[in-house]
Formats: C-alpha cells, sequence, structure tokens
C-alpha cells in the first residue's frame, strides 16, 4: 500500500483490488568477525556487546600450568573454527579448547569460564541448569579466580554477568553461588599448588648448582620429583646403555627406533602428567622440543596404527612403574583411557569402512553372474 495510487488505494478499500502482505527478502553476503582483523581494543566501540580482552599476564605460564592441573578436564585444540567464540566446553568429552586468537589475559579469564562448565555442567545433569544459570555460574567462578590472582577481567565479565542475569529469574540463587564458591575454591588450591610446585622445582634448581660447585661428594637428600627423575633415567638405560634422551655422550646418528619413539612419547607424557619434573629434564636434555614431535609425526606415519598403539601402551604401562603424585596417576589414566578409546574408534571406522567395500565387492560379483548367465541363455 505504501506505493499505491490514491485511485488504487480507493480500489483496495472498496475490495475491487486485492491486496496482498509484502515479503521481507534477506540476502547472503561475506562478512568477517572483529577478532579476524587488525582491529585492536581501542577501535572497538565501548557499546560493543562482546569485545575481546587484550593484554599479557604475570607468569601467564605458571598460571596456564596450575589451570592444565585442574582434575578431569583435559584441554585441547579446538575440532573446528570458533569464530568469535572465545573457548568451548566439549560436554561429554572432559574436554575443553580456546580460540587461538586470544590474548593471555583473554585465554586465562576464558579458560576458567570453560573449566566450569565442564566441572559443573556434565552430560549428566546440563539439563538441571537453565542457560542463563549456566553461565552466569562459570562468568562468576571465572571472575572470582581471575581477581584472586589479581587478573581483572571486570571490563568484560561485568557486562557478560549482566546479560545473562537481566530479565532472568533463577531458581535457587543461594544454591548456584554455593556451587561457584566451591568450585573457586577447588581452582585456586590447585593453582597455588602447581605455582608452589614450580617455585620448589626453581629453588632445587638452585641448590643443585650451588652443591656441584662447592662439593659433588657431599651426598644430600633427594627430593620426591628427584626421585623421580632418577627413576626415569635408570627405566631409560635399562632400554639402551649409556644413551637416551639424558645421557651425557652425544648419541651417534642411526636409525629411529622403536626404543627412541617410546622414550619421546614418554618424555611429552612427563611434561604433561609432571610438569615440575618434565621442566627439568627438558632443560637437561636440552634438545629442540619440535624436533623431537617431528621425529614422533614421521615414525608414525611410517608404521601401522596397531604398532604404534602398542608402543604407546608399553610406554604408559613403563611411566605407570614410577613414583607419580596422585595427579600424576589421574592424569596418566586419563590419557590412557583416551588413547583405547581414539584406537577403538579408529578400528571401528575402518571395520565399518571394509564391510561396506566387501558388501559392494559381494553385490558386483553378483551382477557378473548374472551377465554371464545371460549371455550363455542367449547363446
Amino acid at each position: 500500500m505504501k506505493y499505491a495510487t490514491k485511485k488504487e488505494k480507493q480500489q483496495v478499500k472498496g475490495g475491487q483490488l486485492d491486496k496482498r502482505d509484502g515479503r521481507l527478502v534477506y540476502s547472503t553476503g561475506s562478512v568477517f568477525d572483529v577478532s579476524q582483523t587488525t582491529a585492536t581494543q581501542k577501535d572497538l566501540p565501548q557499546i560493543f556487546p562482546n569485545k575481546w580482552i587484550d593484554g599479557e599476564v604475570e607468569n601467564y605460564s605458571q598460571l596456564r600450568q596450575g589451570m592444565e592441573a585442574i582434575d578431569n578436564v583435559q584441554i585441547v585444540e579446538p575440532y573446528e573454527e570458533l569464530g568469535a567464540a572465545k573457548g568451548v566446553s566439549y560436554t561429554g568429552r572432559g574436554e575443553v579448547a580456546l580460540n587461538p586468537r586470544n590474548s593471555e589475559r583473554q585465554d586465562t579469564k576464558t579458560l576458567l569460564h570453560e573449566l566450569t562448565h565442564a566441572k559443573l555442567h556434565t552430560k549428566d545433569n546440563m539439563n538441571d541448569y537453565t542457560k542463563p544459570e549456566k553461565e552466569f555460574q562459570a562468568e562468576m567462578t571465572a571472575y572470582t579466580v581471575a581477581s584472586y590472582f589479581n587478573i581483572d577481567t571486570s571490563d568484560y565479565s561485568l557486562d557478560y554477568l549482566h546479560h545473562w542475569t537481566k530479565d532472568h529469574e533463577f531458581k535457587d540463587h543461594e544454591s548456584l553461588l554455593q556451587e561457584v564458591q566451591s568450585t573457586a575454591k577447588e581452582f585456586i588450591t590447585t593453582i597455588e599448588e602447581s605455582l608452589d610446585q614450580e617455585k620448589e622445582g626453581e629453588k632445587t634448581m638452585s641448590i643443585k648448582e650451588q652443591k656441584h660447585e662447592v662439593e659433588e661428594k657431599q651426598e644430600v637428600e633427594k627430593l620426591p620429583s628427584e626421585k623421580l627423575q632418577d627413576m626415569y633415567r635408570s627405566q631409560v638405560s635399562k632400554a639402551e646403555k649409556d644413551s637416551g634422551p639424558f645421557g651425557k655422550e652425544e648419541k651417534a646418528e642411526e636409525e629411529y627406533s622403536h626404543q627412541d619413539f617410546k622414550d619421546a612419547y614418554k618424555k611429552e607424557l612427563m611434561n604433561f602428567i609432571e610438569p615440575t619434573v618434565g621442566k627439568e629434564l627438558d632443560k637437561e636434555e636440552n634438545k629442540d622440543r619440535q624436533e623431537r614431535l617431528n621425529q614422533m609425526r614421521s615414525f608414525q606415519e611410517a608404521h601401522s596404527k596397531e604398532e604404534v598403539y602398542q608402543l604407546k601402551k608399553e610406554s604408559l604401562q613403563e611411566l605407570k612403574e614410577l613414583p607419580l603424585t596422585d595427579r600424576g596417576e589421574q592424569r596418566l589414566s586419563q590419557i590412557e583411557n583416551k588413547l583405547d578409546r581414539e584406537f577403538n574408534e579408529e578400528k571401528e571406522k575402518e571395520s565399518t569402512t571394509s564391510e561396506m567395500k566387501s558388501g559392494g565387492n559381494k553385490e558386483a560379483s553378483q551382477q557378473k553372474e548374472k551377465q554371464k548367465e545371460k549371455i550363455e541363455i542367449e547363446r
């Protein structure tokens, strides 16, 4: 009616002309999220509802190790492009992932947020909470823990909390806050323990250097982490005398063996299950980690999945013989469960593909037999 003439409007009013409702049409186009551009936080409008946090965090690597030490949750690479999302919690897998475009401050806040989801909102109880309740708990916990370690996220967290609490009623506000409090306390305790272990490890290294300068013959009582290192070294030397990643003599160039792969795999695991010990062993090894990873990758590509799986299982079994901490044992168990699960899933996938191929070959064979019979009949 907006563009109808005066005469047409009179005809519509008199019922002489039919009236049709208009349509709202959307066209497709290509756009970029601000996180995919070179824009900085200063370029963003203050009213932008989901702006990214910029900035570095003091002692970020130590703090990150502390967050990685939180039980029953693994930090993995994202399985898909996250776009504007800062992170994701894979419910049911016990895994979380971060957007690689995050800054250190954004990573810290988001990792705490996703870890809270993984801890509180599992596949067994996720339907017990509404979406606003889950987001409130995750962000409140992240804000509390970050503030405890003097990381200010208020410019992001307060807007986020306001968005998810405005015009929403929570069934049991007190219960939600109690879960936030207990989760924040658990996270803080775990992170502080990890930071203390890091400081103790650095102190131990300093003491060892001083003792070495004064008198090598003097015996000193070894810390549990040092005993673990010694047992790890002796375990490696059993397989290959006077060599391996911690031998003082340089290893001659030779073919990358099964034992080399196991030693490298165990070294990678030690960095995850016992970070303090793994870090010190890394310094002793004085070898480029990327080179080690490349060698492992080449070995896996040149050998069957069954063979690689068996070598990894043997490595895990050998690590179980070491005096690991409780947290180290839990992490090792998580890794083994994930390894078994992925291997079995791959086998099932291959089995299904093989059956489909077998069925196709059988059908083709039957078609050939029928064609043969037809030719014989025609003859």
